[in-house]
Formats: C-alpha cells, structure tokens, sequence
C-alpha cells in the first residue's frame, strides 16, 4: 500500500458528498491514518474510515480561523506525532453575477479559498519542517482558474490565487525538501459544491452529467478521476513534481 505509516491531513474531508469524503476513503484503502479536517459529516467520514478497518481521526475546523488550524494541526499531531501529507480540499462558489456580488460574498469566498489554503500550508509545512518530513502538500484548484464563466467570478477569481500560491509554497517549500501541487478538476463531476440537490440521505452519488461538449472523452467525470491525481501527487512517484497544476478535464483543455 502506497501511504502505509503515512498520515494525511484533509481539509473540507466531512463534506457529504464530493472530492474530501473520497480522498480520506481512498487514503485510508492505500494505508494512511487519515485526519479528516472539517466538514459537517467529519465523524461519519471517520468512523467509515474506521469500519472498513483503517485509522482515522475526526477534527472540527474552519480553515479561515488561524486558531481553529493550529488546533487541528495540534490534534493531529498529538494523536499520530507527524503530517506527511496535507490535501487543502476545502472551498466554496458564490453564483452571483457581477451586479449581484456584495463585498462580504467576494470576501468569503477568497478567505475560504485562498486564505485556508494559505493557513493550513502554513500551520503543516512548520510541522514538516521541525520533524524533518518532505511533505506533500496537494491544493484543489480548479479549470476556472484558466476559465472565465458569468455568475461565478468571485470562485473563478479565487481558483487563479490558488494557482499562484501553489506555485509560491513551491519556491518557499524547495530548501526543505516539501513539494506543492495542484489538481484542477473539470468535467462536471457532481461533487457537494455542484450537485446541491443530491445532499445526501444516503452516499449515492448524482447521476453523471453529460459529457462536456469540449472534452474528447465520451463521459463526464466521477469523483474518483480526480482522487487518483491526488494520491499520485502524494506517492512516491511525484517525487520530483513541485509546483505543477494538474488539470483533470477529460481532455477539454487540449481546445483551449
């Protein structure tokens, strides 16, 4: 198994349905103790982890508060003593076109988006350093980071910072041996942040969207397309990839 003696911190790994449920669960199957970092349905995320046989803490956490992370990151570290790897998956969208979005709605969504990002890297990249680990540290970003869509400016605004940052936690990062990396799913695989209506009762995913008239594949995406770039940015074998956007869209970027 790929992460086994490995431990993964994942932000937004309660959401109910989408990329963080499924990366704590694919962690875990691959050996990793798993913290699963905030989200509504954090414990339930956990004790799954736990019944399918792996390990796996629960802790609350709003990635905007610079207390709420270094009292996570603390909680992890006092249960399993190290962080090798950290998966900033947490993040909202705000639809509001340009005449509707207030200040408060842009702000929100930059702090959760960019700002946690930015803390969490922090707070974990200090404890990789002082337990002399070489870390991995994966931002979800997405392909509106490179696209532009009406409704969605605040989220689109905010995807490119993470792009920027990840790049910059790159350079700073490099002395100590840590890579960072982002994932940019596309494809429209429904996820809590696109398929709203499908908050589940049970952990049936949405019926899959259509294929993107844009991407050569013949399907839309799944969660699981994503989590595999995930867990390869982790591995062993991105070893030598830092600073690296990787961009999963079933092929759309190659018409841009």
């Amino acid at each position: 198994m790929r992460f086994e003696n490995r431990v993964v911190f994942v932000t937004g790994g309660g959401g109910p349905l989408g990329i963080g449920r499924a990366a704590c669960l694919a962690f875990a199957r691959e050996g990793a103790s798993v913290v699963v970092a905030g989200g509504r349905n954090a414990d339930a995320v956990a004790a799954e982890i736990r019944t399918e046989g792996g390990n796996a803490i629960a802790v609350p956490l709003d990635v905007t508060d610079p207390a709420q992370v270094q009292a996570a990151v603390d909680t992890a570290m006092e249960t399993f003593k190290k962080i090798d790897i950290l998966f900033n998956n947490a993040g909202i969208i705000n639809r509001q076109t340009l005449f509707e979005l207030t200040p408060e709605g842009f702000d929100k969504v930059m702090a959760v988006n960019v700002k946690g990002c930015l803390l969490c890297a922090q707070a974990v990249a200090k404890v990789m350093v002082a337990e002399k680990i070489r870390g991995r540290i994966i931002n979800n970003s997405s392909i509106f980071a490179e696209e532009s869509h009406a409704g969605v400016l605040s989220y689109c605004v905010s995807k490119a910072a993470v792009n920027r940052l990840t790049r910059s936690l790159a350079l700073e990062l490099r002395p100590h041996g840590i890579t960072v990396n982002a994932v940019a799913p596309g494809g429209g695989a429904p996820t809590g942040m696109n398929a709203p209506h499908n908050l589940p009762t049970n952990d049936s995913l949405p019926e899959l969207l259509p294929a993107s008239p844009d991407a050569p594949l013949d399907r839309g995406a799944t969660v699981w397309d994503y989590i595999g770039a995930v867990l390869f940015l982790a591995s062993d074998d991105a070893a030598y990839i830092s600073g690296d956007i990787m961009t999963i869209d079933g092929g759309a970027i190659s018409r841009r």
